[in-house]
């Protein structure tokens, strides 16, 4: 499947229907510049989406990946099981792009937090580790990791593409920053911690 000829047939339907990109964009729940991005033959919308664009654009999820009208009597069995293997290899190419990018992202944070955390504190002592490990690396990864995963989620949504991914990754790291302050201020109510109680 091309992204210019796919971009051209969402486009040439959606005059036909007398939409505006704006229009189409809000039948669909995305921005503007998503609708845009993909008339443009810039990228493709979502898996998720193909089938409301479809149903906006009043044809069918075939003819849409497809990028041309489809007469009933004309489809061949072959020819419709091609169509859906090129959009489940989109689908699948959008997935592991997107994990690609959730990984870098997170590495990067975590590289510079340690950076910028071993010019800070360059005398290392015995138990310190573990206390600058727990209580200072691991916290700082998960608040500026969620931070950065947050930015990472809005901009994909306003770029029209999948978003939730991030999103829920970043509501992962807090949760996990939430758990282990919980869990030190329970440590230290019981007598077992650093926390007085």
């Amino acid at each position: 499947m091309d992204a210019r000829t796919f971009g051209g047939f969402v486009a040439a339907c959606r005059r036909e229907k007398g939409m505006t990109q704006a229009e189409l964009a809000e039948k669909l729940h995305v921005t503007d510049k998503a609708v845009s991005r993909w008339e443009r033959g810039v990228g493709f919308p979502d898996i998720a989406t193909l089938e409301p664009l479809a149903a906006a654009l009043e044809v069918s999820v075939l003819e849409l990946m497809k990028s041309e009208r489809i007469e009933a009597a004309h489809l061949g069995q072959e020819e419709a099981a091609g169509v859906v293997l090129d959009t489940l290899d989109v689908a699948k190419d959008q997935r592991q792009r997107e994990r690609r990018n959730v990984l870098a992202l997170l590495g990067g944070v975590a590289v510079a937090d340690l950076v910028i955390l071993l010019l800070d504190n360059l005398e290392w002592q015995g138990g310190a580790l573990f206390i600058w490990g727990a209580g200072v690396a691991f916290p700082l990864f998960c608040l500026s990791g969620a931070l950065a995963l947050l930015g990472m989620g809005v901009w994909q949504l306003v770029n029209g593409r999948p978003w939730r991914r991030s999103i829920l990754i970043s509501a992962g790291l807090l949760l996990l920053l939430i758990l282990l302050f919980v869990s030190i201020l329970l440590a230290g109510a019981l007598g077992l911690g650093p926390v007085p109680a």
